[in-house]
């Protein structure tokens, strides 16, 4: 079977220096390249505006900026809702209305309780579709401006550290050339 691998979860929502803190390997959301890292692109999300069951009967179908009469919830990045609407021709900008919670599971709770309408971050949020917690409300999707990406540290990486890389690659549906070259870059 496959080799049995030691793996340490450390969930933090703040950059880690990989090097000074012996960490082989990094699963981050963000924005591209981190400089001192060697990174790989694992995923991408499509996302979709999604409320409480009675919220969106509520809000119905529509034009876009049917959403703009309700509080729209984000987490701590408010570009999902920025490209959003830009996708459809409208400058949104966070209001006093709006919610922000530092968590993604939070504003997933606050969509559910019908606070508001959030964005759908698949695959984050599929258990809870499935649930009928909550639903969505419009059909619109768009690209997140931030993407999943695998990190390590520059320079060889531990055989452990190769193997979880595979694995993680393997999962995410990565092509395995793209994985070796992760794994054989120098930065």
């Amino acid at each position: 079977g496959p080799t049995k691998l030691r793996i340490v979860l450390d969930i933090d929502i703040h950059q880690s220096d990989l090097d000074e803190e012996g960490i082989d390997i990094s699963i981050r959301c963000g924005r591209g390249r981190i400089p001192g890292r060697v990174s790989v692109k694992l995923f991408e999300e499509w996302c979709f505006p999604i409320a409480s069951p009675a919220l969106a009967n509520t809000i119905g179908s529509g034009r876009p900026e049917r959403l703009l009469d309700y509080p729209l919830i984000h987490d701590s990045d408010a570009s999902g809702w920025r490209a959003w609407f830009g996708e459809q021709g409208i400058d949104y900008r966070p209001r006093p209305q709006d919610r922000r919670f530092e968590d993604y599971n939070l504003v997933l709770a606050a969509a559910a309780h019908g606070l508001g309408v959030a964005l759908a971050r698949p695959p984050l949020t599929a258990s809870q579709i499935e649930a009928g917690r909550i639903m969505a409300v419009d059909d619109k999707r768009v690209r997140n401006p931030v993407s999943y990406w695998m990190d390590r540290p520059v320079g060889r990486p531990r055989p452990a550290a190769t193997e979880l890389a595979r694995r993680i690659g393997d999962a995410a549906g990565l092509d395995p050339q793209a994985v070796e070259e992760f794994l054989q870059a120098e930065r």
